[in-house]
C-alpha cells in the first residue's frame, strides 16, 4: 500500500487487527500493533478490545491481563464483555486470585455501581457452573452499594438451577 502513495493511519490497521483477530490470529494482530508502534501511532481502544477479546477466545488469558493493565495505564477502558470473558476464563483455569484481581480493576475503572456490569459477570460465571464465585460476587456488589435487583436474583436461581 505504502509503495503505491497510500498512507496506513489507525483506522486501517484497526480493521486489519480485527480480522486478524476474528479468524483468531492473535501473532498477525499483534505483530500490526507492533508495525504501528514503530510508526508513532497508539492503538485505540478498539483495537485493544479486539486484541483481548482474542486472547480470551484463545485462552491467552496471561496476555488478556497484560493487554487491560496497558489500556488502564493509557485510559482506554475494556468492554465489559472482555471483562466478563477474561475474569470467568482466569477463574475456570484456576486463578482464582488473578481473576479477583482482574474484578477489583474493573471496579475501579468506573463499573462500580453499575447493575449491568455485575450481571454480566454473574451470568458468565454461572453459564460456566462457577457458582462459589458468584456467590463471591454477589457479596462484593453488596459491599459496593448495589443492590441485585429481581432480575439479578432471577439469573442466580436460573444458573443454580442448571447446575
Amino acid at each position: 500500500m505504502v509503495e503505491h502513495g497510500c498512507t496506513i493511519d489507525v483506522s486501517i490497521y484497526g480493521a486489519l487487527i480485527a480480522g486478524f483477530c476474528q479468524e483468531e490470529r492473535l501473532e498477525e494482530a499483534q505483530g500490526l500493533v507492533h508495525h504501528m508502534k514503530e510508526r508513532g501511532m497508539s492503538p485505540s481502544e478498539d483495537i485493544y478490545n479486539f486484541l483481548l477479546d482474542c486472547c480470551c477466545k484463545l485462552g491467552v488469558y496471561a496476555e488478556a491481563v497484560r493487554l487491560v493493565d496497558a489500556m488502564v495505564e493509557n485510559g482506554l477502558l475494556p468492554l465489559l464483555e472482555s471483562y466478563k470473558l477474561l475474569v470467568c476464563g482466569l477463574y475456570i483455569e484456576g486463578s482464582n486470585e488473578k481473576a479477583k484481581a482482574v474484578f477489583h480493576g474493573l471496579l475501579s475503572c468506573g463499573y462500580n455501581y453499575d447493575e449491568v456490569a455485575w450481571k454480566v459477570l454473574i451470568d458468565g460465571l454461572l453459564k460456566r457452573d462457577l457458582v462459589d464465585e458468584c456467590s463471591e460476587l454477589l457479596d462484593i456488589m453488596e459491599e459496593k452499594g448495589c443492590q441485585p435487583n429481581p432480575q439479578t436474583y432471577s439469573l442466580l436461581i436460573e444458573g443454580l438451577e442448571r447446575t
